[in-house]
């Protein structure tokens, strides 16, 4: 689900690393927490829009070859 074909993967890194400054420009938060915020943005959010909102597109079960009776 991680890969160059999940077309959320670019965006999410993007803002990842965004959070992750603004995180450390703006409070006095932890190295971890802001580690942990930049994964999640990296590791989870591509996953789970890719999930929910359909991802490439492949072939689902119902694509079968279907006969007109």
């Amino acid at each position: 689900m991680l890969d160059a074909g999940n077309p959320y993967v670019l965006p999410s890194v993007l803002v990842g690393a965004a959070v992750y400054l603004g995180l450390t420009v703006a409070t006095d938060a932890s190295l971890l927490v802001r580690i942990g915020a930049l994964l999640v943005f990296v590791a989870v959010v591509p996953v789970v829009l890719n999930r929910l909102l359909g991802g490439r597109g492949g072939p689902t079960p119902d694509d079968g070859d279907k006969t007109a009776e």
